[in-house]
Order: C-alpha cells, then sequence, then structure tokens
C-alpha cells in the first residue's frame, strides 16, 4: 500500500501545496546599458502626451527588440494608461502569448490596474523609471499602493521588477509637464 507520504514524494512538483509560492519569472540578465535604451525608448512615447506624459515599451528580454510601445490616453478613456496601450499593441501585433520572455518599460511606477494587468498577462518584467513619490512630487496623486506591494501579495504569477532607471529624467519630464 502507498502512503500519502511517498505519493507525495513520488508526485513532487506536481503537487501545488498550500503555502507555495511560484518562482519569479526567469529571464536572461539584461545589462544596465539595454534597460536604459529601452527606458529611452518608453520616455520618447511619454513625450507624445505633454500632459501626463506616462510611455511604455515591451521588448524581447533575450534581445532588447522592441515589440509593442504605447502612451497615455485616459483623456479618452480612463482605462488606457501607457502601460495598457501599450499591452493592447502588443496583442493586435502578436496575440496574447508570448508574454513571459518579454519586459514592460515605464516611465512611471505602474499603478494597481497596470500592475495587476502585467501580473494577469504573466510578464516577465517590469521595469519603471519615476516612483510613486515622484509622481506625487510631481503634483499628481497615485494610489498609495506600490507595484511591489502588489507583486509580494500575489501568488499568482511574480514577474522581476525594477524601478528607478533613468528616474532623473523621468522626474524632470513629470515636474515639467504641462498643465491644464
Amino acid at each position: 500500500m502507498i502512503s500519502k507520504r511517498m505519493l507525495l514524494a513520488g508526485l513532487g512538483g506536481l503537487i501545488c501545496l498550500p503555502g507555495a509560492k511560484p518562482a519569479r519569472a526567469a529571464l536572461p540578465t539584461i545589462p544596465m546599458a539595454r534597460h536604459e535604451q529601452a527606458m529611452r525608448r518608453a520616455i520618447e512615447q511619454g513625450k507624445k502626451n505633454p500632459y501626463y506624459p506616462f510611455g511604455a515599451v515591451i521588448t524581447e528580454a533575450a534581445t532588447g527588440d522592441v515589440v509593442a510601445e504605447g502612451f497615455n490616453h485616459a483623456h479618452d478613456n480612463p482605462v488606457l494608461h501607457g502601460e495598457i496601450v501599450c499591452m493592447n499593441d502588443y496583442v493586435a501585433k502578436h496575440g496574447n502569448k508570448g508574454w513571459e520572455t518579454k519586459v514592460l518599460y515605464t516611465t512611471c511606477e505602474p499603478c494597481t490596474m497596470c500592475i495587476t494587468a502585467l501580473i494577469w498577462a504573466k510578464i516577465g518584467g517590469v521595469v519603471f523609471a519615476t516612483s510613486l513619490e515622484g509622481q506625487r512630487k510631481a503634483g499628481m496623486e497615485p494610489f498609495r499602493i506600490t507595484s511591489q506591494d502588489v507583486v509580494d501579495r500575489e501568488d499568482f504569477h511574480k514577474p522581476m521588477l525594477l524601478g528607478g532607471v533613468l528616474a532623473a529624467e523621468t522626474d524632470a519630464m513629470f515636474l515639467n509637464r504641462k498643465r491644464y
């Protein structure tokens, strides 16, 4: 007779036990120069909306090739943040697949809606420039829940998260943005 212990040991990683945590996304090591290059592309996207310069690009982690881009259109529709527009561009070009090997670069730390959408997509990584605190200093009122808070509390998927890439440039961009 097979005991419960032997059955569990034999099935190993196939059984999901309560409290088990998923592994973080496995991406290749990306040099800082490539992070900065992609962030500069996101900054260019952000400049297309001088009032709310939230821009984003999605790259293939292994090569750095840009596969989607977008910027904030929330004036037209409140859910069209730069990250969401970029995700929609990716799906239109590539379908809703292959997210695990992609990295999204965005000019500002994603809000709870955007980071949750990225988690649902199972994106490999998210890199941002300006933090929520930087956004507050620019006179904006973001939610107080950070992207890291959302990633830490979610067990569905844990993308790689990196903040502060070219933050001095994007902080200035948000501080000097046009105002209504």
